[in-house]
């Protein structure tokens, strides 16, 4: 029962926070890039990576969408790709431990049949398996740390595919938004009609990735 009471309250200050996270968010996000110009170097890639983790909590918008622009802007494709890498090492531990604590028990007991398998194969995947879904762009991160924090499978294992997964994904995306000068559908769209390898390159990368979803399907069933 005192358990019980526990996460309940856990529950509830987490809630307010994201309450507080949002309407902080939509009221102060285009004011991020101004600060984050004026302030010294140091305290603005330390200020960036912790800004990128709450976003994560926001509710009703994804904030993340809005502070990568802004960090292929400011620091540029290479830095931003770091401060990024470093901010969701950071989120896949803390989401994969909120997924352990409050809900693997939850799976564990009521999960019965087909359902049952699947997470036993969700608990059991190899390296290779876990690294291409990091590496899918059709599956969320956040997923993805969810996902496996509720099965059986340690975090140091899920950890080394964060680490070696994740930079390609997140450099690609900061590459064309410092490339274009941040996110616009029409720039993004005239680079990539003046960049025919990229473009070439992006299919591909699509098309592989359609591929091993089908598979990885296949292998969940």
């Amino acid at each position: 029962m005192k358990k019980y009471i526990i996460r309940t309250g856990i529950v509830v200050i987490v809630l307010v926070i994201l309450i507080f996270l949002t309407i902080f968010f939509s009221k102060e996000i285009e004011k991020v890039s101004l600060y984050l110009k004026r302030i010294p170097f140091w305290i603005s890639t330390v200020s960036f990576i912790i800004l990128y983790v709450l976003a994560n909590f926001v509710v009703f918008f994804d904030a993340k969408d809005l502070l990568k622009p802004i960090g292929a802007i400011i620091f540029g494709a290479y830095l931003s790709t770091l401060l990024i890498y470093i901010a969701e090492i950071i989120n896949a531990y803390i989401f994969f431990k909120i997924a352990r604590y409050f809900g693997k028990n939850y799976v564990e007991k009521f999960l019965k049949g087909k359902f049952k398998n699947f997470y036993e194969n969700a608990s059991n995947i190899n390296f290779g398996w876990l690294f291409l879904l990091r590496l899918l762009p059709l599956i969320p991160y956040r997923v993805l740390d969810l996902g496996f924090g509720l099965t059986k499978m340690p975090f140091r294992k899920y950890l080394p595919v964060v680490l070696f997964a994740s930079p390609p994904r997140i450099f690609w995306i900061q590459f064309i938004l410092a490339s274009v000068g941040g996110f616009s559908p029409a720039k993004i769209m005239h680079f990539y009609a003046q960049q025919p390898l990229i473009s070439f390159a992006v299919f591909i990368y699509f098309v592989v990735s359609l591929i091993i979803a089908f598979l990885l399907r296949n292998k969940f069933k």
